[in-house]
């Protein structure tokens, strides 16, 4: 008699909520009360007391109010930004040189991208010498590459198979968990964007212009049916090295180094996917990432019918001279972006109940909008995790004890809380690593209308996937900063 088949693994989630500062209290969230407080205590000792009172009423304003489902305390700073530059008639960045970005033009690229530079490294991976876009975030003192890799048949797959795939790719994240690993995140992003059937309907017309029959007609009105949901799926993955973890080498510099060390972890990062069952094609070419950068911030400016057109400087090798946008306008809303549109969302919750592997498919295959689901992974020492997990867990229950003291009862989520961290706790000492994660969702649309409507059909795949999406009202600069290529996304397990 067969083995009985065996049950397609659960995957659960711990609560990302973290102890607060002050009874439950996030760090930001305590601030605007703390603030308050101390000028009140200087009203009163100045002996203006009912001036004094302002600043505890706008504190708790601040702190527990929200506009448009997103909390003050999280907007209040870049809303205030977006305002006075409205004010001061400066909220629109335009570039004033048309001859490119990098060196001596340092100012042509909004201030969300600046301090970023895309060099070229020469490289060999038993296939010839090869030219490598690296991008060089001089402010957070990282390089960067990005390598295009694409799955086979993961959601046609079985769930044991799915299973299968899920521990490969386990597998290939564990070495960037180990001590002195200079790589800082990796960060894995699905470019969804539709692309209609033009294409093929040009082919069927050069290959048979004059065929004209009734199983032609029923094709091509199939064809027709089937556009709206005919998508165009892009995975890349952009390795980056923190600088200041790069061991000093002779007669190189620090940038020189560092440049290497990005290169050997990019090729045993391939060489341990295609291990895995993963196709992986070349990192980018400085060129490639460029025109990567400027189509998703501008898809329309895509000839779906034919490709992509190259520009002149791309075909003469200087494209990394031109990578940056040409306008950029912020808003609470929304982020103007050349010719498109762009609207952000944080995964603010994942799910609470156990998923199996194919958890994500509506969010990343039900919608035909065009969007970028960004996910970045923070890799963290087995004995920092053990560290922190320690000392969250120190301060759950020293917050357990405070509340208790003061009357308040312990929620069923607290109780939760404390059992993530316990397993958690428990997991790194048998030796699984661990993984800070962000999730950031970008929308894009050509028009405000449109924009709308995919941003709602985005959030409605999000809950089916039980992912709680909020929007980064007045940051969505930032999160299409982050949904681009350039490794800039996340500083110190916060997203910027």
């Amino acid at each position: 008699m067969s083995e009985p088949e065996r049950a397609a693994a659960r995957y659960s989630f711990g609560d990302n909520t973290r102890a607060g500062l002050l009874l439950g209290l996030t760090v930001r969230q305590s601030i605007p009360i703390v603030v308050g407080v101390v000028w009140l205590t200087v009203c009163i000792a100045s002996q203006i007391p009912l001036v004094g009172v302002l600043g505890p009423c706008i504190g708790l304003i601040i702190s527990f109010g929200t506009w448009k489902r997103t909390p003050l305390y999280e907007t209040a700073s870049p809303a205030a930004h977006i305002a006075i530059n409205r004010l001061r008639r400066r909220n629109t960045w335009v570039r004033t040189s048309l001859l490119g970005t990098g060196d001596g033009y340092e100012n042509q690229v909004p201030a969300a991208l600046n301090g970023l530079d895309v060099l070229a490294a020469e490289f060999d991976w038993a296939n010839g010498p090869q030219s490598a876009g690296v991008v060089h975030d001089r402010p957070a003192g990282t390089v960067s590459v990005v390598v295009d890799v694409a799955g086979d048949g993961f959601a046609v797959a079985s769930p044991r198979e799915q299973d299968g795939m899920v521990s490969a790719w386990g597998a290939v994240l564990a070495p960037l968990a180990r001590v002195d690993c200079p790589v800082s995140k990796l960060t894995w992003q699905v470019w969804t964007q539709p692309i209609g059937v033009d294409g093929h309907l040009e082919f069927l017309d050069e290959a048979a212009p004059s065929q004209q029959s009734k199983s032609r007609e029923d094709y091509d009105q199939l064809l027709l049916w089937q556009a709206p949901h005919t998508v165009s799926h892009t995975v890349l993955l952009t390795l980056t090295v923190d600088m200041r973890q790069v061991r000093s080498r002779r007669r190189l510099t620090r940038l020189a180094a560092s440049i290497e060390a990005v290169l050997d972890e990019a090729r045993l990062l391939r060489d341990r996917l295609e291990t895995a069952g993963v196709l992986t094609n070349a990192v980018l070419s400085p060129a490639a990432l460029a025109e990567t950068v400027r189509s998703r911030s501008d898809p329309t400016r895509i000839n779906t019918g034919q490709g992509k057109h190259r520009s002149l400087s791309a075909a003469t090798g200087r494209a990394s001279l031109e990578w940056g946008p040409m306008a950029v306008e912020p808003s609470w809303s929304d982020a103007a972006v050349d010719g498109s549109l762009h609207r952000s969302y944080r995964v603010a919750s994942w799910p609470m109940l156990p998923v199996g592997a194919d958890w994500m498919a509506p969010l990343l295959t039900g919608a035909t909008a065009t969007r970028t689901v960004t996910m970045v992974l923070e890799p963290v020492a087995l004995t920092r995790a053990a560290q922190e997990a320690n000392r969250q867990l120190t301060s759950i229950e020293a917050d357990r004890q405070q509340k208790e003291g003061h009357g308040f009862r312990l929620t069923a989520r607290d109780r939760r809380r404390h059992a993530d961290v316990e397993s958690r706790e428990r997991e790194l000492a048998e030796g699984h690593p661990e993984f800070r994660h962000v999730g950031i969702v970008t929308v894009t649309a050509s028009t405000l209308d449109d924009l709308d409507d995919t941003a709602a059909a985005v959030e409605q795949a999000a809950a089916q996937s039980m992912l709680d999406l909020r929007p980064l009202a007045a940051r969505h600069v930032e999160g299409w900063v982050a949904s681009l290529p350039l490794g800039r996304s996340v500083r110190q397990g916060r997203w910027t």
